[in-house]
């Protein structure tokens, strides 16, 4: 069995370990606590206008420069991970506990504690609203509104006297029975300050300025009303700091914290506030120090924190007056340790990251009438964390190594997500082998090694001629813990700048130029690793005999893969003095090592759910997602899922079975035809093109293992399918040649390997296509057209391949002489039309 690391590395990044043996480093400032997942477009042009910033009849250029100014500086939740040490060993410890896949009788019971404040110049009862304010508007926001929303088990009233889902009956259903949604409601408290003074925008990431003093504040003003004995609400101990395993005892934390203001959030426009409101997300309080001094400690007459220790306000959510549960549950899975499975940094034009609605931690928060008063269910791996870590019914997987799978189809029978029964498996997972990443030339590479609290390092002694200008360059890959851990390249113990290099480790001050990050997140890095050009500037060491070292740092906890580097080589004028490609290990090596091939740990799974329109997921019809058999892949080697900044990869991503997309859509809109269904495409394969060339953004690269599911049956009402999984062999390879004569492309196949006997289909970019081995085709317009060929296998393995070509129409004579690399063919329009729909129909089932 694999080691579980999206569970333990990344699921619980969303908590903070905490230790009274363990002090922190200072804390990363440069958060945004403007969470792009919680945007509601509409509404900030609503009161953009409403509030005289944009013009009534302001024209859409002029609504879209203001909404992206708006919106600039939004960057999703990355939990601070700024005391980190126990947070693997508190999973590995309950792991340890429950090992098992299974859904059991374990239940989970949370106790919120939940505060409503108001400013002075906004007070809850006179908020300023009307019906066209807010689609959740009430007359008025009495504190039973909330207990109700929040915590009822029957649901509670919505604005036009509907019943609406509670909280506690959402987890109730996601967890099969199991989770207990529970708390207290408390206020309305009234801030000591107006509401500029917390929601106002500063800083470079426009956060607003002291919502954590006024969390605190209201914290303890609650406490101080209403008498609060805290200890209720501190019976959970999520890092598990005695390493029991047992997470169900007291730490000394206020648990879970939720705070609503009173008015509408500054990602819904603000309402009268506009951007002075603030904006929904959830954070911590004073992340410094130690278990004793990290958060805040609330005075409830008991304590004196010296011989007497209060309880801490640390981790809260934040909320408007006019939250439907969507922004609850979304805010409060974070609380649960799970990240934000959307571009956290609204790259890319805000194209949205291949989750869409199919998951509440993506934009699965915003469905139901109102919006956000049905959201839907959780991604596979955030119900494999949930069900790792706090047990219960959350789902009943069935796991598989794929190394263990054989072309003999395994079947296996599939509820709904939706349903939790004992008797039913609602989640599959495929274990997927480890990934071997080979040097960038020659058969040998440097590598630093991965691990925790360590510095290796590697150098070399080199004469540097005199000259002009001096570079020392490499190719390198890296995968390192941002600040916390980095590498360094010195010349006789100084560290130098290179093209790659930081300046400011908010961490360690004073370090000089280092490098962290990931080299996969580059612009121009070459494969899935990302191997970049790096090269620092030696001139001033012209003429000296100097010692050259690389260096990697590590802290105590968490990391990625380390740094690899190969093709070291120093440059004078122009003229190679030193070369070391690591073949001969000519390096001093203290840490590093010499190796072949690097290989990872685990590429990451494969999920399979049955999704329906049925319970939580009746919030998918609406929205005009299909129901199915959905296939997430999880990248073991990715920690968010920033797709301008790396297109086709990300940490969890659900896969597109109708890649027939356009351009120019958001991704939520793509990728509602996502599943696989028995009437539709009913087959996946991992050799397969997933990746929507046309907006790769929107698309998932896969590993191509030759893994293959098929759905073979389905219900109706997609209640239940059946469903094939199996090894296949790799896909074909192939290549195409063309020949151009004036509008007329000659096209010439070259295509090996796969499984039995080889289909072809050619399109040719105008509309035509052929499914001949090799064909010809000739165009009626000249220009530049895309060939596509894609050839198939008989386990419906494929591959694709396209070219761009350019063709000449004569209007005279035979017609011009054509450019670039191109090819044709000539088909009558009425056949190519006929060949055209055929081949569509068999593209839709593969």
């Amino acid at each position: 069995m694999l080691q579980v690391k999206p569970l333990h590395s990344l699921m619980l990044a969303g908590m903070i370990a905490m230790t009274s043996q363990v002090s922190a480093k200072p804390v990363e400032e440069t958060y945004s606590l403007r969470d792009p997942g919680v945007i509601n477009k509409e509404r900030i042009i609503y009161w953009l206008k409403e509030n005289g910033a944009l013009a009534q009849n302001a024209s859409e250029a002029q609504i879209e420069a203001a909404y992206s100014e708006y919106v600039r500086n939004t960057k999703g939740y990355k939990e601070p991970v700024s005391i980190k040490v126990w947070r693997d060993k508190a999973l590995k410890n309950v792991q340890a506990k429950r090992k098992s896949q299974k859904n059991d009788d374990t239940t989970k019971t949370v106790n919120v504690l939940s505060v409503l404040v108001d400013f002075p110049d906004l007070p809850h009862d006179d908020n300023r609203l009307n019906a066209s304010s807010t689609q959740m508007y009430y007359p008025s926001y009495p504190v039973e509104h909330y207990q109700q929303m929040q915590f009822s088990t029957n649901g509670y009233e919505g604005p036009s006297g509907q019943t609406l889902k509670s909280a506690h009956q959402y987890y109730q259903e996601v967890s099969g029975g199991s989770f207990f949604f529970n708390g207290q409601t408390f206020g309305w408290v009234t801030a000591d300050n107006n509401a500029a003074e917390y929601g106002g925008n500063e800083g470079q990431n426009d956060n607003d300025r002291a919502v954590r003093d006024l969390v605190a504040e209201a914290v303890q003003k609650a406490v101080t009303a209403n008498n609060i004995d805290l200890s209720e609400f501190d019976i959970e101990d999520p890092y598990d700091r005695d390493g029991d395993g047992d997470v169900n005892e007291p730490d000394g934390f206020i648990d879970h914290i939720m705070i609503y203001h009173s008015s509408v959030g500054e990602e819904a426009g603000g309402g009268v506030l506009g951007a002075n409101a603030i904006w929904s997300h959830r954070w911590s309080i004073n992340q410094t120090g130690n278990f004793n001094t990290m958060g805040v400690a609330i005075q409830d007459g008991t304590c004196n924190d010296v011989d007497i220790m209060c309880k801490r306000a640390f981790g809260y959510t934040v909320q408007p007056i006019d939250a439907a549960i969507g922004v609850v549950v979304h805010e409060f899975g974070h609380d649960l340790g799970l990240l934000d499975e959307y571009d956290i940094e609204y790259s890319a034009n805000g194209v949205g990251s291949p989750v869409g609605h199919w998951s509440v931690m993506g934009a699965g928060g915003w469905t139901g009438s109102p919006g956000g008063t049905n959201p839907t269910g959780f991604s596979p791996l955030a119900t494999d964390f949930f069900q790792t870590y706090y047990g219960g019914k959350w789902i009943n997987q069935e796991v598989y190594e794929f190394e263990n799978l054989t072309d003999t189809e395994i079947s296996i029978n599939l509820a709904e997500a939706v349903e939790h029964g004992d008797q039913f498996t609602n989640q599959v997972r495929i274990d997927l082998p480890g990934e071997s990443y080979a040097p960038y030339t020659g058969s040998f590479q440097y590598y630093s090694g991965e691990g925790d609290q360590f510095t290796h390092t590697m150098s070399f002694d080199v004469a540097i001629p005199s000259g002009s200008a001096a570079e020392l360059t490499m190719k390198a890959n890296w995968d390192i813990e941002v600040d916390y851990d980095y590498v360094q390249v010195l010349v006789d113990g100084t560290a130098i700048a290179g093209n790659r290099t930081l300046t400011n480790n908010q961490y360690y001050p004073g370090i000089g130029p280092y490098i962290t990050g990931t080299s996969a997140s580059i612009p121009g890095a070459e494969g899935d690793i990302g191997w970049v050009d790096t090269t620092f500037d030696v001139t001033a060491y012209a003429g000296q005999t100097v010692t050259i070292s690389i260096q990697y740092v590590t802290d105590q906890a968490v990391g990625g893969y380390g740094f690899v580097v190969d093709d070291i080589a120093v440059n004078v004028d122009g003229s190679q003095a030193y070369f070391d490609g690591a073949e001969t290990a000519a390096a001093t090596l203290n840490g590093f090592s010499q190796i072949e091939n690097r290989e990872n740990g685990g590429a990451g799974f494969y999920y399979i759910q049955l999704r329906s329109h049925n319970g939580n997921d009746s919030g998918l019809g609406p929205f005009g997602y299909g129901a199915g058999v959905t296939v997430w892949y999880r990248n073991d080697e990715y920690e968010d899922n920033v797709v301008g900044t790396h297109p086709g990869y990300g940490f969890i991503g659900i896969v597109d079975a109708d890649q027939n997309n356009r351009s120019g859509r958001d991704t939520w809109q793509l990728i509602r035809d996502a599943a696989f269904t028995v009437d539709g495409i009913s087959v996946f394969n991992d050799t397969n093109d997933y990746s929507t060339p046309v907006q790769p953004e929107s698309g998932l690269v896969l590993p191509a293992h030759g893994f293959r599911m098929q759905v073979m049956s389905q219900a109706a009402d997609s209640s239940t399918a059946t469903i094939a999984i199996r090894q296949v062999g790799a896909a074909p390879t192939a290549d195409f040649t063309t020949s151009v004569s004036g509008a007329t492309v000659t096209l010439t196949s070259q295509a090996t390997g796969g499984t039995g006997s080889l289909s072809y289909l050619w399109e040719f970019g105008d509309g035509n296509s052929s499914t001949d081995a090799n064909t010809s085709h000739t165009y009626s317009t000249s220009g530049q057209y895309e060939i596509t060929l894609t050839v198939t296998d008989e386990a419906q393995s494929s591959t694709v391949i396209r070219k761009n070509v350019n063709v000449t129409v004569s209007t005279g004579g035979n017609g011009g002489n054509g450019g670039g690399s191109g090819g044709g063919g000539g088909s009558l329009p009425l056949a190519a039309l006929a060949l055209l729909v055929l081949a569509r129909l068999r593209k839709r089932t593969r």
